[in-house]
């Protein structure tokens, strides 16, 4: 399925048939206003930490194609985090934007249990939120449930455990650099970087809600600036669009348009002379919102690079837009959140959320017909589905073949499930269920704004009812309200019930039923209670742990031994022109013999008197590292460089370098570097 449930053709068919924003102070610009100590309601940290999964052999995350496995670097994966305390009541939250597909909660189990253990045990569930980007170009393996899991075949015990303990790191480091500042609350209308994909849903919301809005998808990007006395540490902003530029076509690891928008906030600050500075572009509302505005897997570039490029630059301008303004507001103090596990898989909705005038209920989580025909929009999924198929377009032939790899899902779920054309029904699996029936909830109210968090994709209009419901709740005491989707774990899409009775792409892959975002809303409600009258909220049931029912697998080809050979087999020219790219092929071997160790594989170097100075390594934008497995045991792998130079490039002599460890006979690793021949930048 095209986005995030992609099945190939061939995958699924052997799967069924085998078996801030103040006045320019982030520019330094001498007439920025003097920070007021009065502000300074908060302490603050940010810091972020390479979370690069290994670059080879390993199916990507979210399109669901087996083939799909990574075989180089265009971006490098980071964990950026923020940490906050309230001067007054002493609470922390601590918000991560990783650059993954997804994260499930066993991250966020493990995360916070060495944080509570190591840092601090004020660090909880409630106050440790950490989101996906939602990028569909890095590895996966490091899901627990991965034998009923579409979007992995294994499990990497190794790449986990760096995973978690990085994503833990940044939020230590964040923790440590703990100082007075002041939170800035921006928001800007940003055009361009998104469409609504799924236009046939939207459209069946009624016509009188629809006219509440101006536009299809949600337009606002928000943004906190984290001010300190004498610099801006970073900011933490939200704007729902898939990073789905980069698509099912492509074999390096990138962070697609997120990224490229981290990337050049960061570069942009580090040109004005603040390093440190932490740029978190966070998933929101996404779950309807395509950045591929041609509605046909392709644009607005020329290619799938260049697309990401424009649509993360975007981001990047509004972000700079906010970062500018002075109509941005200091947030007043105060921090409270609330948290709660819920069991979707049978929760009564209460006839004021039900929409229906009697109680109603969800679901187990069941997959369907719709969900198996992906986005149409961005290039479908498997050739026996299409959008729109509901319970009258069940064939039983598929249902046959479904139930032989999974089961077939009983008469209460697919009265449950209707009008869904239920696919897999992996909350009635046995001995239990194939995903989690349980998920988080949360909400965060930081000064007058709060945040929801959910662990789902969620349409735009359905995220405007969530909104709402707690805006009523909370009345005076909030201003402007966000979602944090995809956050602490991975549990599909929310649609409305209108949307869902459409069963597009998104309906077949709301995983609890037609009810599911009106349960959202009533327990929303309930926690917005909680923090209004300062009680606790319920806990609800823990996730089952699968730690001890898990089979880890290694990392494949990290163990490879051979007489490694250095040797330049296509050289780059002599004389470029700024603007051209620069390409050399050189020896390689598999890169994961160097994980995680290898900071940087490629690096383009530029001579400096009498010594060679990096001047940018596989994590700049300008670079891509394709590694290339050679089909015949006796000859050696390559590696494909390239960089892109830029007009502002500096004059001089630059070379192309490959860095990596290889394996002698003996399974020594040594550590090498093949450097190509030097070229003038004219």
């Amino acid at each position: 399925m095209k986005d995030c449930s992609h099945f190939s053709i061939r995958s699924l068919f052997v799967f069924l048939l085998i078996g801030f924003p103040f006045l320019l102070i982030g520019d330094n610009r001498e007439d920025s206003p003097k920070q007021t100590k009065v502000d300074f309601h908060y302490e603050a940290g940010m810091a972020k930490t390479d979370i690069t999964g290994p670059p080879s052999g390993i199916m990507f995350w979210g399109y669901a194609q087996e083939n799909q496995t990574g075989g180089g670097i265009h971006l490098r994966q980071y964990a950026r985090s923020l940490v906050i305390k309230d001067k007054n009541s002493g609470n922390l939250l601590a918000y991560v934007t990783a650059e993954l597909g997804a994260v499930p909660f066993e991250v966020q189990r493990d995360v916070v249990a060495k944080l509570a253990n190591e840092v601090n045990p004020a660090f909880t569930f409630a106050n440790v939120l950490i989101n996906a980007s939602h990028t569909h170009s890095t590895p996966s393996g490091y899901f627990h449930n991965y034998k009923y899991n579409v979007y992995t075949t294994k499990f990497y015990p190794t790449y986990y455990k760096i995973l978690t303990d990085r994503i833990f790191e940044s939020i230590k480091t964040a923790y440590s650099k703990l100082e007075p500042v002041k939170i800035v609350l921006g928001k800007t209308m940003i055009e361009g970087a998104g469409i609504n994909r799924s236009l046939v849903a939207y459209m069946a919301n009624p016509e009188e809600e629809r006219r509440k809005y101006d536009s299809d998808i949600d337009k606002t990007m928000f943004q906190l600036t984290i001010q300190a006395e004498k610099r801006n540490l970073g900011f933490v902003n939200w704007y729902g669009v898939h990073p789905t530029n980069i698509t099912f076509d492509n074999y390096l690891i990138s962070t697609d348009n997120k990224g490229v928008a981290s990337y050049l906030s960061e570069k942009k600050e580090k040109e004005n002379g603040n390093p440190d500075f932490v740029a978190i572009f966070a998933q929101a509302n996404e779950g309807d919102v395509s950045p591929n505005l041609n509605l046909n897997n392709t644009g607005p570039g020329k290619d799938i690079y260049d697309s990401a490029n424009i649509i993360g630059e975007r981001q990047f301008s509004a972000s700079r837009n906010i970062l500018n303004s002075n109509s941005s507001r200091v947030l007043p103090p105060g921090l409270s959140y609330r948290q709660s596990f819920i069991d979707l898989s049978k929760l009564v909705v209460r006839k004021e959320f039900s929409g229906t005038g009697k109680e109603e209920r969800t679901c187990p989580s069941a997959y369907g017909y719709a969900w198996a025909g992906g986005s149409t929009e961005e290039g479908g999924g498997h050739w026996l589905f299409k959008e729109g198929l509901t319970v009258k377009d069940r064939k039983f032939y598929i249902d046959t073949l479904a139930a032989f790899l999974v089961k077939s899902p009983s008469d209460d779920l697919k009265n449950c499930q209707t009008p869904k054309a239920i696919l897999f029904p992996m909350g009635e699996t046995e001995p239990h269920p194939a995903l989690s029936q349980i998920l988080p909830l949360g909400i965060v109210l930081l000064g007058d704004l709060t945040i929801l968090v959910s662990p789902n994709e969620v349409t735009t209009m359905s995220s405007r009812r969530m909104k709402d419901t707690v805006k009523k709740v909370l009345g005076e005491r909030t201003k402007d309200l966000i979602l944090s989707g995809l956050t602490n774990d991975f549990a599909g899409y929310i649609t409305t019930t209108e949307e869902y009775s459409t069963q597009q792409y998104e309906g077949g892959h709301t995983l609890h039923g037609p009810y599911s975002l009106n349960a959202f809303r009533q327990e929303y409600e309930r926690l917005a209670k909680d923090i209004m009258s300062d009680s606790p909220s319920l806990p609800g049931p823990i996730p089952r742990n699968l730690s001890a029912e898990i089979e880890g697998t290694e990392i494949p080809y990290a163990d490879g031994k051979e007489n490694f050979e250095q040797k330049v087999y296509e050289a780059n020219r002599t004389d470029y022109k700024k603007g051209e790219s620069v390409s050399c092929t050189v020896s390689s071997v598999n890169p994961n013999i160097g994980y995680p160790d290898v900071k940087s594989y490629f690096s383009v170097e530029r001579k400096d008197g009498e010594n060679w100075i990096s001047v940018y390594q596989d994590s700049d934008l300008s670079t891509k590292i394709e590694f290339r497995k050679t089909k015949l045991p006796f000859l050696q792998d390559k590696a494909y460089l390239e960089w892109t130079t830029e007009k502002r490039e500096l004059a001089g002599e630059y070379r192309l370098v490959h860095s990596s460890f290889f394996r002698d006979k003996d399974g020594n690793r040594k550590e090498y570097s093949i450097r190509c021949p030097s070229f003038h930048l004219e």
